[in-house]
């Protein structure tokens, strides 16, 4: 089966659903049109289909032709972001804008379920090419991490599982036309942190009765910086950023608290995220008393896993999607962006495709959630060919990941992702409809 052709030539259909989704975005955790859709081209297609409550949706393609019954998983996200969108990229106007104010598919989010319904459908119609069972995975609230959990507590339900994975991200920082399958690291994991530091306030002109909070945050904030050198390996890679610092109200008078948030990006997550999430938990902690100050870690996540592309399944996609696509196929700099794939990935051994938007003439290659991001949507039936055939050729390979696959239950991967057993509980009762 040329996959490629096939791609090409349902490109139509993929660029109806991209503008659709485009134009109608919805926030995450409220995608509840954009999953009713999705279900509606699911049941065209004759692909049945299981609703995730506040997760997102679940179809499943069972093949035909005669194999060694493995499952392969297909991923796509569904939410938009609060952004203000551009009616111009960087250059040149937009085909299709949002007709929700204030709500743009900022991320590519519209591309990737468009991708995996133009996967379905040309799956759906070949089901006599498939050597097992296809299982398609749209997540919803993927940029606040709200819809992952119970889709993870359903498939533990329901015994849904799959022996790899495969999932897309339209990347503004690659050239259209390339299809990025990297061994190994692919896009680092996140620590998020939000922080309280409460002082005694006073009046400007007498400082030394006061317990400044920012004179404390400056501290601290020196010390995290330098502790990104000092404390953590040089040889693997840490980025630690405050994006956000609440203070005062006016410049004579010293405020009681002072708010601050960031995060932590990395790939190793024993080595270099979680000493340094203890690092920084020390720090705020120390410093703090020193200036008679105290601290609440109003949030203080533990690092999650890294998107980790599977040595074996990703040199595989090389030679398979490699064969459909000659010269696209190729490796990046792994993205020091994060993404909630990885947990699928620590489940079911598989690989996360980077692919190009950026094009100069068309105005492409924005940074994403930035107001002004925009897809080449050209660049569709290289994405739709990588997922089918790496999922038709997978079925039929002898690849086994069974000895890279999470070894505990569902839910101690929850508690090694710092779930308390409370928030594991009300996961399942959710996913469950409870």
């Amino acid at each position: 089966m040329k996959v490629y052709e096939l791609a090409k030539a349902i490109q139509p259909y993929v660029v109806e659903m991209r503008r659709y989704f485009h134009e109608h975005p919805e926030l995450s955790n409220f995608e509840d049109k954009t999953i009713e859709r999705i279900g509606e081209e699911l049941t065209k297609m004759g692909i049945p289909y299981e609703e995730v409550p506040h997760g997102g949706l679940i179809g499943y393609i069972e093949g035909t032709k005669p194999g060694k019954g493995k499952t392969v998983l297909l991923r796509a996200d569904v939410d938009a972001l609060p952004v203000m969108e551009n009616p111009k990229n960087l250059s040149c106007d937009r085909v299709c804008v949002s007709q929700n104010p204030g709500v743009m598919h900022a991320c590519g989010h519209d591309g990737h379920i468009s991708i995996l319904l133009g996967a379905a459908k040309i799956l759906s119609e070949h089901k006599d090419e498939i050597a097992g069972r296809i299982v398609l995975f749209f997540e919803r609230a993927e940029e606040n991490g709200g819809g992952m959990p119970q889709m993870l507590a359903y498939l533990d339900q329901h015994g849904i599982t799959a022996d790899t994975c495969y999932g897309t991200h339209l990347f503004a920082m690659l050239e259209s036309g390339k299809v990025a399958l990297n061994v190994g690291n692919t896009m680092s994991t996140a620590m998020g942190f939000k922080i309280t530091i409460h002082g005694k306030g006073g009046h400007g002109s007498r400082p030394d009765q006061a317990n400044s909070p920012i004179d404390c945050f400056v501290a601290i904030y020196n010390a995290l910086q330098a502790g990104r050198l000092t404390k953590v390996t040089p040889f693997k890679p840490l980025t630690f950023s405050v994006g956000q610092l609440q203070a005062g109200a006016v410049g004579n008078v010293i405020p009681n608290d002072l708010f601050f948030a960031g995060s932590v990006r990395l790939f190793d997550r024993d080595e270099v995220g979680i000493p340094f999430r203890d690092f920084l938990k020390e720090t705020c902690e120390k410093i703090a008393a020193a200036y008679d100050c105290t601290v609440t870690f109003n949030q203080l996540s533990d690092p999650a896993y890294p998107v980790y592309n599977d040595p074996e399944c990703a040199r595989f996609a090389q030679k398979v999607v490699g064969a459909e696509l000659a010269d696209a196929v190729c490796e990046v700099e792994p993205w020091m962006a994060s993404e909630s794939f990885s947990r699928l990935q620590k489940l079911f051994p598989g690989v996360f495709a980077l692919v190009g938007v950026s094009n100069p003439e068309k105005g492409t290659g924005a940074a994403h959630h930035n107001e002004c991001f925009d897809l080449d949507e050209d660049v569709f039936p290289l994405a739709v060919t990588g997922a089918v055939s790496y999922a038709l050729n997978f079925l039929e390979s002898d690849i086994d990941t069974s000895s890279r696959k999470w070894k505990g239950s569902m839910k101690e991967m929850f508690q090694d992702m710092g779930y308390s057993d409370e928030k594991i509980e009300e996961i399942y009762n959710i996913a469950a409809g409870k």
